[in-house]
């Protein structure tokens, strides 16, 4: 058998059901403890943010454009996961006044470190067929499916970093976006933040193009939208800020991860669409509709990994008074604050949902439902 062949059969009967065991007990590990994750993360964005305003005061750095944290590869495979975090000004990579930081992610890649000793023992076994190189160059490969928890943790911890009083401070270009990636190559948005003036009229005609992958991370502030047409559309990780979506059409829409920020979405109708990780809290819901629609947390399926799961949909302090949830499923969401004075629940999931304590006589559950959920004092 060639050296090809033998790495070949080592990952796909060996590397492969480690891999799965191992993202599988990070799973559990970041679900668990996201909330205690959150304040190291939140920690070395308040010491960029410090640096930039310090740089800001003494005329060295422009307005910021880009917060990058970058994973580092010749780091990860030394055992040292450090991400470096640089803040630039709107030509991002070309701006030569350097400011960083560094945020460490070893609650991450911990989880790689274990795999590569498992597997190096296990390969072992192959009589010297599998070297070290070749040990190091997968788990090269596979460190992307760590990083993708990092990116899901600075995701989750975006509603505390915004809040900090040294994010507000610095100034900032017009648009801004926060980044989670590889080193000076491909990086996900994680926040966007884009003050500029849009015209309303147009884009409510530009959403009603419902044109595919355009709307996805976008601003959409201070607009009013209601009575819109947008079935379908795709805003996952959109921002809808302080705008208007009420008695709008927003059936089958993928919602993933969308912020509906102090909106109006009275009798918004968001049956059938994917809204997990969305967060409407706050938000006045009065008669709006998710019948069907799916927002559960965690994997879809608990015995197989393709990304990490989803963190809760959110529902704190809205007002849902006659919002219909029929058949939707809500595992793990938070409604925590929100007013439920005769919404529908009849037939949804409502696993690990949580709840105030004080709704409990109030909220028109079944025996099931109320024997699954997550009472809050």
């Amino acid at each position: 058998m060639v050296k090809e062949d033998v790495v070949q059969h080592f990952i796909e009967n060996e590397v492969q059901i480690k891999t799965l065991e191992s993202l599988l007990a990070l799973e559990e590990y970041f679900q668990t403890h996201k909330d205690e994750l959150v304040h190291d993360f939140v920690q070395s964005f308040r010491e960029i943010c410090q640096k930039i305003k310090a740089m800001q005061s003494r005329g060295e750095k422009g307005n910021i454009g880009h917060i990058t944290y970058s994973m580092l590869r010749t780091e990860i495979i030394e055992g040292r996961p450090i991400y470096l975090i640089d803040a630039s000004d709107s030509t991002w990579f070309f701006d030569l006044k350097e400011c960083q930081a560094e945020y460490n992610a070893g609650w991450a890649f911990q989880y790689l470190d274990v795999l590569e000793n498992e597997i190096e023992q296990i390969s072992k076994t192959y009589m010297g067929a599998i070297t070290r190189p070749d040990i190091e160059r997968i788990k090269l490969g596979l460190a992307d499916k760590y990083n993708q928890y990092v990116v899901s943790l600075a995701r989750y911890a975006m509603p505390q970093v915004i809040a900090l009083p040294e994010y507000m401070e610095i100034t900032k270009e017009e648009e801004l976006e926060v980044r989670v990636g590889e080193y000076l190559d491909i990086s996900e948005i994680i926040h966007k933040e884009d003050v500029t003036v849009k015209d309303a009229e147009e884009i409510k005609g530009w959403l009603e193009e419902k044109l595919e992958y355009e709307y996805a991370y976008e601003v959409f502030a201070n607009l009013d939208l209601s009575h819109g047409n947008y079935e379908e559309i795709d805003l996952r990780y959109a921002h809808m800020k302080q705008s208007k979506l009420s008695r709008s059409n927003l059936r089958g829409c993928i919602l993933l991860g969308t912020k509906f920020t102090d909106c109006h979405l009275q009798g918004a109708n968001f049956s059938h669409s994917f809204i997990c990780e969305a967060d409407f809290s706050y938000n006045d819901l009065k008669g709006a509709i998710f019948y069907d629609a799916e927002g559960a947390q965690g994997l879809p399926d608990s015995a197989s990994w393709e990304m990490p799961g989803f963190v809760p949909a959110r529902f704190e302090g809205a007002d849902l008074e006659r919002a219909d949830f029929e058949d939707a499923n809500l595992v793990g969401a938070i409604f925590i604050g929100a007013n439920l004075t005769a919404t529908n629940f009849k037939g949804a999931n409502l696993e690990r949902a949580v709840f105030s304590r004080e709704d409990m006589l109030k909220v028109d559950l079944d025996d099931k439902q109320r024997a699954s959920i997550i009472w809050k004092p």
